[in-house]
């Protein structure tokens, strides 16, 4: 009977251990996958290993990384509540860190900020695993811009310099914040420090030139793009910088073969900028058609992009298939951007005759964006041109 029950727990033992180092195999095939993009495989291979032991908090974590980089927000939100647990004990709690990350980003890419802002506090309530605040802080501060809260970005990003140190990132962030809430010169000595630590990263010197567009410093502005034209050129990536370069000189003759280029080698970004050059040449069927190209071609859903295609319609007073694009552009829009595509919304629906739609639309942007004077002024124009309205105003 000994000999029976020993073999027995042998073998139940050798079916558990076996099981584990499958388990571990498929979840290295997933590491792998995940490391080289292949969100597919890697989530194939994370369910594996799941399947196989069920009873592991990081294959449930990264299961549900993969599943964010196939955009199944919701199941990897699943994923990860699998995880957390209300125990205070050390693992636990760095599992749960890990998981309320995971949980902020997945919010993050589902655009349900205020949740993200709180999983993201959440975690960073957490002492185990304080390598990950960095990130995790560098998300918040995303999302505060996300949200227009700057001023809680920029005291978001110098906790990060403060604890971390600076970095080119962080820096070039928090000076757009600067730049968002009127203290230009603190944006300008960010960029400045951020220029100084990655003196190659284009992306900076763009970022600079806008401000100082803004501050009307042109001379400087121009000044500083012929600085980054110097940079030294040596990828493709590079060529499509310098076409960008071109572009903001206005140099479009030049920048237009540069950017097809680009293109061609894969910047899909180029043909954005292609339809920019036509925009400027006041070319609005040729603009749009190569707005539609980028996004065609795999570009991002850029509400920015969509501003213009309903621009180029709008300008040829196309107004009702300029509203869906308007319509896709608020859906991703946000900040700056949200407040142009809103506006342009509210003069289609006027150019359509539907003032009932455009006052209804005019009402929830004047709530959100209060000090708009010039809204207030356009209320009183639609309001004249509903009868019912303006009549009961008479009396």
């Amino acid at each position: 009977m000994r000999k029976l029950l020993f073999t027995g727990l042998f073998l139940i033992m050798m079916v558990i251990l076996n099981g584990c180092s499958e388990a571990g195999g498929y979840y290295r095939s997933g590491k792998k996958h995940f490391t080289s993009g292949n969100y597919e495989e890697a989530a194939r291979y994370f369910s594996s290993s799941i399947d196989k032991n069920p009873n592991r908090a990081e294959y449930y974590i990264d299961y549900g990384m993969a599943l964010i980089g196939l955009s199944r927000y919701d199941e990897a939100i699943e994923q990860f509540d699998r995880v957390i647990m209300d125990k205070k004990v050390p693992i636990v709690q760095a599992n749960n860190k890990r998981a309320l990350r995971g949980k902020g980003i997945a919010y993050v890419n589902t655009h349900n900020y205020l949740e993200a802002i709180n999983h993201f506090d959440e975690a960073l309530s957490i002492s185990e695993l304080s390598d990950l605040n960095m990130d995790i802080l560098y998300y918040k501060g995303y999302v505060l811009i996300s949200i227009g809260a700057y001023k809680d970005a920029v005291e978001t990003y110098t906790d990060i310099i403060r604890e971390f140190g600076e970095d080119a990132q962080v820096l070039a962030d928090r000076a757009y914040a600067y730049q968002k809430i009127g203290e230009y010169e603190k944006g300008l000595d960010d960029y400045d420090k951020a220029i100084a630590l990655q003196e190659n990263n284009y992306e900076y010197y763009f970022r600079k030139y806008y401000l100082l567009k803004e501050m009307n410093r042109e001379t400087e502005a121009n000044e500083l793009l012929s600085k980054a034209a110097e940079i030294e050129i040596k990828t493709k990536a590079d060529k499509f910088n310098l076409a960008k370069i071109h572009f903001y000189q206005g140099l479009y003759d030049q920048a237009f073969p540069e950017l097809s280029e680009s293109f061609a080698n894969g910047f899909i970004d180029a043909y954005f900028y292609i339809g920019e050059i036509y925009m400027q040449k006041k070319d609005y069927s040729t603009a749009k058609y190569y707005y539609e190209k980028y996004i065609e071609e795999g570009g991002n859903n850029s509400p920015e992009v969509y501003n213009q295609i309903a621009s180029c319609l709008m300008k040829a007073e196309d107004y009702e298939q300029a509203l869906p694009y308007l319509e896709k552009g608020i859906k991703y829009a946000n900040n700056d951007i949200l407040r142009v595509l809103l506006k342009n919304e509210i003069i289609v629906y006027e150019k359509l005759g539907d003032f009932e739609k455009a006052l209804s639309k005019l009402d929830k942007y004047i709530m959100v964006y209060q000090g708009d004077k010039e809204a207030i002024r356009e209320k009183d124009f639609i309001v004249s041109r509903l009868p019912s309205l303006s009549n009961g105003s008479d009396e």
